[in-house]
């Protein structure tokens, strides 16, 4: 018989070495990106747009994942993101809405299509580690005016 004192040294070694193998990480595991802001400005025909709602979405077909990040545009015209209830945001691809308050005068002229991230067509990458500043400038013909 073996006394337990020896068998109980190899044991240890042994679910020691199974842990550091199982465990997930090691010198290829990738650091996470760290969360960068974001900000930048919404104008309608040459005008701020007050309390229009900006969207971010996660574009999964790039990669993309993780929450929405949101912002109330100021009556300056100016944004800046917030996700989680934080004024941070994933690195990352991401679909853009935007969406004109309905109390708002130009609720009725500004192009619906652009209230959905699907389709919208606008796509922005927010980069690690950098300032990102994204402006929106939309602009629509207006009917019945003539061209100078």
């Amino acid at each position: 018989m073996i006394p337990a004192p020896r068998l109980s040294v190899p044991l240890l070694a042994l679910c020691a070495g199974v842990l550091a193998v199982a465990l997930p990480g090691g010198c290829n595991r990738k650091a996470p990106r760290a969360p960068t802001t974001v900000r930048g400005a919404v104008t309608f025909q040459g005008k701020p747009l007050p309390g229009a709602l900006v969207v971010f979405s996660p574009d999964l077909e790039r990669g993309g994942s993780g929450k929405a990040a949101r912002a109330r545009v100021g009556p300056d015209g100016r944004y800046e993101l917030r996700q989680a209830d934080l004024p941070v945001v994933a690195p990352g691809w991401y679909r853009v809405a935007i969406a004109a308050e309905p109390t708002s005068e130009s609720y009725w002229a500004f192009p619906p299509k652009l209230s959905r991230p699907d389709h919208s067509g606008l796509l922005r990458e927010v980069k690690p580690d950098q300032e990102n500043v994204f402006e929106f400038a939309v602009e629509v013909p207006q009917v019945g005016v003539a061209a100078r």
